[in-house]
């Protein structure tokens, strides 16, 4: 089971399984997190978390894999 996503992880970094740099965490609302992604965020990650160029990046907590103090991990 995944760890449920709460507006305490609002802030924190967002990296992909290959430690490459997604974003930061804007929002968390009912388990989806609202992402501001960085500038170099590849299509391939884009591809993976379903990010079109409508400009609303967000994931939900199935894509989480961990949470700790300061980032969230996505799941290969």
């Amino acid at each position: 089971m995944t760890q449920p996503l709460t507006e305490d992880d609002e802030g924190k970094r967002v990296v992909g399984p290959n430690d490459e740099e997604i974003g930061t965490v804007e929002k968390v609302d009912a388990g989806v997190a609202h992402v501001d992604p960085g500038s170099s965020v590849s299509e391939a990650v884009k591809e993976r978390l379903d990010w079109g160029d409508q400009g609303d990046y967000t994931f939900q907590e199935t894509h989480v894999g961990s949470v700790t103090a300061d980032e969230i991990l996505l799941a290969e």
